[in-house]
């Protein structure tokens, strides 16, 4: 029989539309299939039905039940006409998905029957990441506050009451944390899956409805591989910027420091010539008019220093983030002649050029 709201095909003797679940009607004009009226209310609701004086039973003279009334709440598994239920193995197996559907069922079988869930590795190592794929969303939320919260909490207890217990909380917190998410996994999702088919159960419909509903509640969730594959980026660029940061740090400082290398260069040149042409070494006077007149000007370079006994100048430079010194020491011949040496003993010699760096020491 053809259903006329919904246009289901029906067996001939189904009282309701196996996809709609409405009474379904003869396609005459008057319906053959009425029952006779009931009896009124007041007949129907009293408790028991004394005979007519004709004699008779009781019960023969009960009101007969209305055939056209919705189903009862005890039959929302019934899958159709046929009869058939929606067994647990089915419901289990459509929510759990395609993945690792043999272990959950097992493990759900052991769990329905009062025994333990077994060990799950996937939680163990991957906790919120395995709840989220999993689909279980408020419990990964929970796993993922609560523990901190926990810790706190549980700090705070043993500051206030003994403060020697606080190493052996943090080695209980640390082991909870472990090693509670692989022993009740199985049992946190076994209770899951069951919550959620209950849902569904409660609802009613036929068995491809309900296995419909069940699949798209259960089943796994892409987003955490999404979450792993954001943060496996982000951990990758943290470490491409440990490297890269302090190697473009340690080229902008070289950089800044090879920029003083020609106002050493022309204020030992100055102290040169006057060396030659009068025998003595100029005074710290001097030398600053010669930092200011030199050819080359660097803003890295913050004064110049003269030794009068040995005639070492002293480069003072400041090269943010670095601050440090090089020398210019020199070495006069039987003319007066200076020559001049670069070195830098501290700091500033893994920034300054080769010729200028002590033998051994470190480059960046």
């Amino acid at each position: 029989m053809k259903c006329l709201p919904c246009g289901q095909d029906n067996a001939s003797s189904a009282l309701f539309c196996t996809a709609c679940r409405r009474p379904l009607v003869a396609p005459t004009k008057l319906p053959t299939r009425l029952e006779p009226l009931a009896q009124p209310a007041m007949a129907a609701a009293a408790p028991a039905m004394a005979a007519p004086h004709g004699g008779g039973r009781a019960e023969d003279f009960q009101p007969s039940r209305n055939r056209f009334a919705p189903p009862n709440a005890g039959r929302t598994s019934r899958l159709g006409a046929d009869g058939e239920l929606l067994t647990d193995g089915e419901a289990w197996a459509a929510f759990i998905g395609g993945s690792n559907t043999d272990y959950y069922l097992e493990r759900f079988e052991r769990l329905a029957n009062g025994d333990s869930g077994g060990w799950n590795w996937a939680s163990f190592f991957l906790r919120v990441y395995w709840m989220l794929y999993r689909k279980m969303w408020l419990s990964a939320l929970i796993w993922y506050f609560v523990p901190g919260f926990a810790l706190v909490a549980l700090l705070l207890v043993c500051a206030a009451i003994a403060k020697a217990a606080v190493p052996f909380a943090l080695i209980a917190w640390g082991v909870g944390y472990v090693a509670l998410p692989g022993m009740k996994g199985n049992a946190w999702y076994y209770k899951h899956c069951e919550k959620k088919i209950r849902a569904v159960r409660a609802r009613g419909g036929s068995k491809d409805q309900m296995l419909a509903r069940i699949e798209a509640a259960g089943g796994t969730s892409g987003i955490a591989l999404i979450l792993l594959a954001v943060f496996g980026i982000i951990a990758l660029i943290g470490i491409l910027a440990a490297v890269a940061l302090p190697a473009y740090q340690g080229y902008t400082v070289k950089a800044k420091v090879a920029q003083t290398m020609p106002v050493g260069a022309d204020v030992a040149a100055a102290v040169g010539r006057q060396y030659e042409q009068t025998g003595q070494l100029p005074g710290q006077n001097e030398v600053d008019n010669f930092v200011l007149q030199a050819a080359h000007h660097s803003t890295y370079v913050t004064g110049v220093d003269l030794d009068g006994t040995s005639g070492t100048l002293t480069v003072h430079v400041l090269a943010p983030p670095v601050e440090g010194t090089y020398q210019m020491v020199p070495s006069a011949d039987n003319n007066h002649h200076l020559s001049w040496t670069c070195s830098s003993p501290d700091k500033l010699s893994r920034y300054v050029p080769a010729s200028c760096r002590p033998d051994g020491a470190p480059t960046r």
